[in-house]
């Protein structure tokens, strides 16, 4: 061979391996070896590590979200804000877990820079916010909603895209077929033919008696009609304020209040008895007022609504079911917390009102 062709092989081959280097260089600043992409609840393509290990769970109901998965044992670290009391399951189920863990302050990214989880998932709403967390933080932040309720196909949708992220697709399906069991348990025997009022439920503030919602889902699954509108003063299905004066401008059969104020909710029926005609709703003159497990706390406790529903079904049906509450509460249970051994007797005696059961005005 000459000694030109020689040169010039030498070259190319050269130019070759240089731009493989570069491509190479690209390729890795860009894309980082390892990295997959995930759309997050709020629709934003994240790109988070192929196998996640240190996880951190910011504000509302992304602990709660994590914990239905085995990946709760990568979290490390508690949101400070996320208050591990007896009205949340899953504080209750991993409270040995949680107690072991570090707080951090959310509103101090020094602490969570320093903590330098592999993911960081927050119920931030805004998209924008989101974006700027992660930026602020440099790690990656997947966006999961709070208020979505289950049942709808956005809230399996969060379920099946969570399970995508945490590599457990197979766990995501069996919570999303087994909701979708027990829901049908429910709905396929819906004899009643009565209308109820929900009140008391945490949103924004402490839950009242004034403090309802027109979407409560243990009625929609019951066969209960809401007397409260769907909408409220431009407010959705989510808790509202109304008035006593359109409560009572209503005739329904059953009170159910949310676990999270009896109290102070029986003081004001009794109140509104004495000074209004709230004495002659039947739901009074029958004693038919109960109080259920507290389904909104800083988030929602999509456990404790399904086994809301269970039990409103249970008052208002009567014997239809070929089961018992309490064996379909355990069963809830087992399906969010897969092993647990945690019962609803357990979740009863740690929540403020001590469960499910009859209200005595």
């Amino acid at each position: 061979m000459e000694k030109n062709q020689i040169i010039t092989i030498a070259v190319v081959a050269i130019v070759a391996i240089a731009a493989m280097g570069i491509g190479i260089y690209a390729l890795n600043k860009d894309d980082p070896p390892g990295d997959v992409d995930v759309v997050d609840s709020r629709n934003r393509t994240v790109s988070v590590p192929e196998n996640i290990g240190a996880i951190l769970c910011i504000k509302s109901c992304s602990l709660e979200l994590v914990s239905y998965f085995d990946s709760v044992n990568k979290v490390c670290a508690i949101d400070s804000n996320d208050k591990i009391i007896g009205d949340k399951g899953y504080a209750q189920v991993y409270k040995d877990l949680f107690s072991s863990l570090d707080t951090i302050t959310v509103s101090s990214a020094e602490e969570i820079i320093q903590l330098d989880p592999d993911i960081i998932i927050s119920s931030t709403v805004s998209v924008t916010d989101l974006d700027q967390e992660q930026s602020t933080y440099g790690i990656p932040v997947y966006g999961i909603n709070a208020d979505l309720e289950f049942g709808a196909d956005a809230w399996f949708d969060q379920i099946t895209k969570l399970g995508i992220l945490l590599g457990e697709e197979n766990r995501a399906s069996e919570i999303n077929n087994g909701v979708r069991g027990l829901i049908a348990d429910i709905t396929a025997k819906t004899v009643a033919n009565v209308s109820g009022y929900a009140c008391g439920m945490m949103f924004y503030g402490a839950g009242n008696f004034l403090k309802t919602s027109g979407d409560y889902l243990p009625f929609t699954y019951s066969g209960v009609t809401n007397v409260m509108p769907p909408n409220h003063s431009g407010v959705g299905g989510q808790p509202y304020n109304t008035t006593i004066e359109e409560i009572i401008a209503e005739t329904f059969d059953y009170i159910f209040i949310d676990g999270s104020s009896v109290a102070t909710t029986t003081d004001q029926i009794n109140t509104y008895i004495g000074t209004t005609t709230l004495y002659s709703e039947p739901a009074i003159l029958n004693d038919n007022v109960y109080k259920v497990m507290v389904y909104k706390n800083w988030g929602t406790q999509w456990d404790s609504q399904l086994i809301n529903c269970f039990y409103t079904a249970h008052i208002v049906n009567g014997d239809a079911y070929d089961w018992t509450f309490e064996d379909k509460a355990n069963e809830v249970i087992q399906l969010f917390y897969n092993g647990t051994t945690v019962t609803y007797a357990d979740l009863a005696e740690g929540q403020t009102s001590g469960g499910c059961g009859v209200v005595t005005l």
